[in-house]
């Protein structure tokens, strides 16, 4: 057809017009509206030009038919008749002198400087003009209120459309291509659309997003997204140089759009909030009572949840725990009620599991559901919307503050056995499970939940399967899980398969398996996989049929880095005062500075400690990364070991890292072991190997596997690489695919 379009005289003005070839594909067998107009016209118009019609006027009725089915079912609602809670604001807290039904559904709004940046783009959409923006904060940080804020000073013809059914990354991807000039695209919490399990659902969002910006012809649209600090890093960051780039799309769309939202007040903001706070009881309870400037995460009830979830009785707080365990170990949002009450079993002491009332799951659900302060509780049952697929018993969302701190308070921590027994019994996410599993060396457990995955149909679960098994040397298992995943469409497992088969000496077999990876998507890497192979064995007469007598090996590309003698340029970041202070070893006198024109921040400690470093001041160094611990920095406790270990003092840099470790930081914890090997205490370093592991460290497993050989252990070492860990923290015994937990 499009082959067709081109030999048609160029010099048409309709004919210059047209459509590129996949564009006329994507008309033709897409059932969407198509997002442009000028697309549909152009192509109505050659195809009636090609078979003899009248072009112009097929070209008008084209244009109507598309801008009437467009106006028929715009996207959105009116921007007037939302509801905030409805687009994920939070809730504020109530005030017990004064009923909630007193005040307005939300707090005087009190600006701060992002709320600027929002403001400006309002006027450019207001205009004519496509805008973008991003607001990147932590959880209750008062994002998704700066962007309602935002919307309300937008005309009142505007609309916006909030994707969510049936899931959002889909709801997303099914009507971008809808939406219309005058449109507001909500994209609260972007790591949903943006993050995806399936990378490649994540770039198409970020894609059409973009292409929606770029288009004239549905100008103007408002893109309004939060995201988490966390998930922006990883959408951001940049690939190794020639390797894979899997978030490139999202990358794209967000660089120069991105506005950090702090987490507390500044001083401008805490002087306006006290003006508000005379007229509003909410703010004036906040500002009384939050720390540091934490407004908005008060007013939607954070501490409240905090202190609730410490206060809880030990059934309620046995679900909470395996809600944040669950989540930080990567299962979805929804939580079963099923899953929850299977796994909080191993979060009881003996004594409160035979203490437990004959009703204590209904009684801790109650619980940790209720609201607190007029805000949602710790755990809230989520309601399907109309249309939504059917889940088998209530599911229940973990609150976003409360997953902040799990995070935070439990990265250290291992999981207990009962939440992957019920993982392995309640149908859930698996794959991603499935890949904390692998990290935390429990390889029997990743397998099962990759092999329930497949089962379930979800995409690329035996392909990881194989992946599994390979990498714990079981090459002959890992292939038959290779051939079924390739069996089901899947290029890449198909490549996986040709290379054991290879490496076997099948030549033959493994020929056919690249065959069969060409045929499912990866033609170009098959056939070079298949030349190197070929060429390697002496087969060049084969090779060529491969690639053909004119082609040379694929040339490896590496980009070489000149970084010898060349060091990152120190950013001074500190008060000139205490620079100078430092520099001259007069570190007491710029301790005292600092706390009295200073509050006692962290960072400010830790930069200090680096200055000292540089100048010599090793010991100084070490008590100012103490003083930063001390204020909540436990990233300290780990860079006073580092600097420890480089004065040769090993004994104290041991105990600074278990310090970090048992404060919560996963880098502290990594190197105890790593400095326990060095030392030759070899039984320690296997235990704290283990620990390591427990968080998710992926290298932890490699490491006792060397830890067993230098013990003079290899059978074990063996073991442990093939098999993992138990459930119980023992070296698994050999299992197979068939046996279950």
């Amino acid at each position: 057809m499009a082959a067709a379009i081109s030999d048609v005289e160029a010099d048409d003005e309709m004919i210059k017009a047209a459509p590129s070839r996949d564009t006329i594909q994507r008309i033709i067998k897409t059932p969407t509206l198509p997002a442009r107009q000028g697309d549909v016209v152009a192509l109505v118009a050659i195809l009636t030009r090609m078979a003899g019609g009248e072009a112009e006027q097929a070209a008008q009725r084209a244009g109507h038919l598309w801008l009437n089915a467009r106006l028929e079912r715009p996207v959105g609602q009116p921007t007037r008749e939302l509801d905030p809670i409805d687009l994920e604001v939070h809730r504020a807290i109530d005030v017990d002198e004064i009923p909630a039904s007193g005040h307005p559904r939300l707090p005087t709004y009190v600006g701060r400087p992002h709320d600027r940046v929002l403001s400006l783009a309002v006027q450019k959409a207001s205009k004519g003009e496509s805008q973008l923006v991003m607001l990147v904060g932590g959880s209750s940080t008062g994002k998704t209120r700066a962007c309602w804020e935002a919307v309300q000073q937008l005309p009142e013809t505007w609309r916006l459309w909030h994707p969510i059914d049936p899931e959002r990354p889909g709801a997303a991807l099914a009507d971008l291509p809808q939406v219309t000039p005058h449109t507001v695209v909500w994209l609260n919490e972007s790591h949903h659309y943006l993050f995806t399990q399936e990378r490649a659902i994540g770039e198409k969002v970020a894609a059409g997003l973009r292409e929606l910006l770029r288009d004239p012809a549905r100008a103007p649209v408002l893109v309004l997204g939060t995201i988490w600090p966390e998930y922006r890093n990883k959408l951001m960051a940049e690939p190794t140089p020639g390797g894979f780039d899997p978030h490139a799309q999202a990358r794209a769309l967000l660089s120069g759009h991105e506005v950090t939202v702090p987490a507390a007040f500044d001083e401008a903001a805490l002087h306006d909030l006290a003006a508000a706070a005379r007229t509003d009881s909410r703010l004036a309870y906040a500002r009384e009572r939050a720390e540091e400037g934490h407004i908005t995460q008060y007013l939607a009830g954070a501490p409240e949840l905090v202190a609730r979830f410490e206060a809880a009785p030990p059934a309620a707080r046995s679900l909470v725990l395996v809600a944040m365990d669950a989540r930080r170990a990567g299962h979805g949002l929804d939580l079963p009620h099923a899953f929850l009450a299977g796994a909080c079993e191993g979060y009881f002491t003996d004594q409160e599991w035979d203490l437990l009332a004959e009703n204590w799951l209904e009684e801790a659900f109650a619980y940790a559901s209720s609201p607190v302060r007029g805000a949602r509780g710790m755990l809230t049952r989520r309601r399907p919307r109309r249309g939504e697929p059917a889940v088998e018993g209530p599911v229940y969302r973990l609150a976003d503050y409360l997953e902040q701190h799990g995070r935070q308070t439990r990265r250290t921590r291992r999981i207990p056995s009962s939440l992957w027994v019920s993982a392995l019994h309640n149908p859930l996410s698996g794959p991603a499970l499935a890949r904390f599993a692998r990290s935390c060396g429990l390889l029997r457990v990743a397998f099962h939940l990759e092999q329930q995955a497949s089962l379930s149909g979800i995409d690329k679960a035996a392909l990881h399967a194989g992946d599994l098994l390979r990498e714990a040397g079981r090459e002959t298992e890992a292939l038959a899980w290779y051939q079924r995943a390739s069996q089901e469409g899947d290029g890449q497992a198909a490549m996986q398969a040709g290379l054991l088969l290879w490496r076997q000496g099948r030549i033959s077999d493994a020929l056919s398996w690249y065959h069969r990876a060409a045929v499912n998507g990866m033609a170009l890497t098959a056939r070079s996989e298949a030349w190197r192979m070929l060429r390697s064995s002496g087969r060049k007469y084969l090779a060529e049929d491969w690639m053909g007598p004119s082609k040379t090996a694929p040339e490896e590309k590496a980009t070489e880095f000149a970084i010898a003698g060349r060091e990152r340029p120190q950013r001074n970041l500190l008060p000139e005062q205490v620079e100078k202070m430092l520099t001259e070893g007069r570190t007491e006198e710029a301790l005292k500075f600092l706390r009295a024109t200073m509050t006692e921040i962290p960072s400010v400690f830790r930069r200090g400690a680096v200055t000292l470093k540089r100048h010599g001041l090793f010991d100084e160094a070490v008590r100012w990364y103490e003083l930063a611990f001390a204020a909540g920095d436990i990233g300290s406790a780990w860079r006073a070991g580092r600097t420890l270990r480089e004065q040769g003092r090993d004994d104290q840099a041991i105990e600074w890292y278990q310090r970090g470790a048992y404060a919560g930081d996963r880098t502290a914890l990594q190197r105890v072991a790593y400095l326990m090997r060095d030392r030759g205490r070899l039984d320690e370093a296997v235990k704290w190997a283990q620990r390591s592991a427990d968080t998710g460290d992926e290298d932890a497993l490699e490491l006792a596997v060397e830890l067993l050989l230098l013990q003079g252990r290899p059978d074990d070492a063996a073991q442990l690489l093939a098999y993992g860990w138990d459930l119980d923290g023992t070296i698994a015994v050999p299992w197979s695919a068939d046996e279950e937990i």
